[in-house]
């Protein structure tokens, strides 16, 4: 998905620095619903070593450095 791609490369840097087990932790109110709505479709989204993901049970969008 472009939108994701765009926003995994406008925050590389960031996420970049994330350490093995640091996970951030996001609303979906902080993401288009386009973005929410094929999260919640797929298992997770990878994109140059970042991974972002929808958690149900938390109703939050996940990021994590797979690096």
């Amino acid at each position: 998905m472009i939108k994701l791609e765009q926003y995994i490369d406008t925050n590389f840097n960031e996420f970049n620095e994330l350490s093995i087990s640091e996970v951030i932790h996001c609303n979906t109110n902080e993401f288009d619903e386009d973005i929410v709505n094929y999260l919640k479709s797929v298992d997770r989204f990878d994109y140059r070593g970042i991974c972002i993901y929808y958690v149900k049970r938390e109703n939050e969008i996940w990021i994590e450095n797979m690096n």
